[in-house]
């Protein structure tokens, strides 16, 4: 079962949010000073292309873990499948390793299907902190810590508390260098 956290980086990678851009706006994300996430697609190509960007990176998140799950995947495994999709969105293959989005909605896909009773809720008011701050990044630096607290009260099994605590720090790493690299804290 090595091949799924393979192959969940090699899908992790795909930045949809460059394709839509591009076709709407005739240059990429980067190009135009944005992100190829989903707010990042919000901004450039509108509220349809940054959903549909949302949607495709949640699955690529939660597939992969789902899948391994399924064919009874544990330990390392489970870790290791679970970080993949967040990993290759934010580091892709396909650009060198080079930056490409920060992983939030494939990482929300991750955790939503590791824990979804304590994740949902605490994304839920991670959403109404970015709404009310009117940036993204709110949903996870809000959210996540929310929902890892929940987790043990929720009767989330540790292996899958150690899984998605491995997803939430791949944001967190980008996030890192994102912030590093624009000069400022979120």
């Amino acid at each position: 079962m090595w091949w799924i956290p393979v192959a969940a980086y090699l899908v992790g990678g795909i930045l949809p949010g460059e394709y839509l851009v591009r076709w709407r706006r005739g240059a990429s994300p980067r190009e135009l000073g944005d992100e190829p996430g989903t707010a990042g697609t919000w901004r450039q190509a509108g509220a349809a292309a940054g959903l549909a960007v949302f949607a495709f990176d949640f699955a690529k998140g939660l597939l992969p873990v789902w899948l391994a799950d399924r064919l009874g995947a544990g330990g390392w495994l489970l870790v290791a499948t679970a970080v993949a999709p967040v990993a290759g969105h934010n580091w892709p293959l396909q650009r060198g390793f080079r930056p490409g989005g920060r992983g939030l909605a494939s990482a929300i896909g991750v955790t939503v299907y590791l824990a979804p009773r304590a994740l949902i809720p605490a994304l839920l008011v991670g959403c109404v902190v970015a709404l009310w701050r009117r940036r993204t990044p709110w949903v996870g630096i809000v959210g996540f810590p929310l929902g890892l607290a929940a987790m043990p009260l929720a009767g989330t099994p540790g292996e899958r508390v150690v899984a998605a605590l491995a997803a939430m720090l791949t944001v967190g790493l980008r996030y890192l260098q994102w912030t590093r690299h624009r000069g400022r804290w979120i």
